[in-house]
């Protein structure tokens, strides 16, 4: 597993974020993945600060999201973050239940986890998917 995450780690995406453009994204938010009738929704509790700075899911360095997923069968290869919308043809989508974009869980307010299963309720409704992961 190690070499496989230090292969995705070395993909490079795009220049790397200053600390400054990644502060800056606090609060952005970023479009969810949906599409009709998906095998399943990856849900996350909400979304990161670079994945709002580059505009793609998972982006943080050294995710593991891309490497788990194409271990676990479900993609062909590792993917990178901004090949995400690939995940759709795949029969996949990505949603959160807070899209705005924080450093940390704990900047989460309990309001916001309960709109975010009205979100997620939503996000069902237009996706349809056969499984959902949390």
């Amino acid at each position: 597993m190690q070499s496989v995450l230090r292969m995705h780690e070395v993909t490079p995406m795009q220049k790397p974020l200053t600390a400054d453009e990644i502060r800056a994204a606090a609060g952005c938010r970023l479009p969810d993945l949906l599409v009709p009738n998906l095998k399943v929704l990856f849900c996350s509790l909400n979304r990161g600060l670079n994945t709002a700075a580059t505009k793609h899911h998972f982006a943080r360095p050294g995710d593991r999201f891309w490497p788990a997923l194409h271990l676990a069968g479900f993609a062909p290869r590792i993917l990178a973050p901004n090949e995400s919308h690939e995940l759709l043809e795949l029969g996949y989508g990505i949603t959160s239940l807070v899209r705005r974009a924080i450093a940390t869980a704990h900047e989460l307010a309990p309001s916001e986890l309960v709109a975010g299963g009205r979100r997620l309720a939503w996000a069902v409704s237009i996706s349809r998917p056969r499984w959902i992961s949390v």
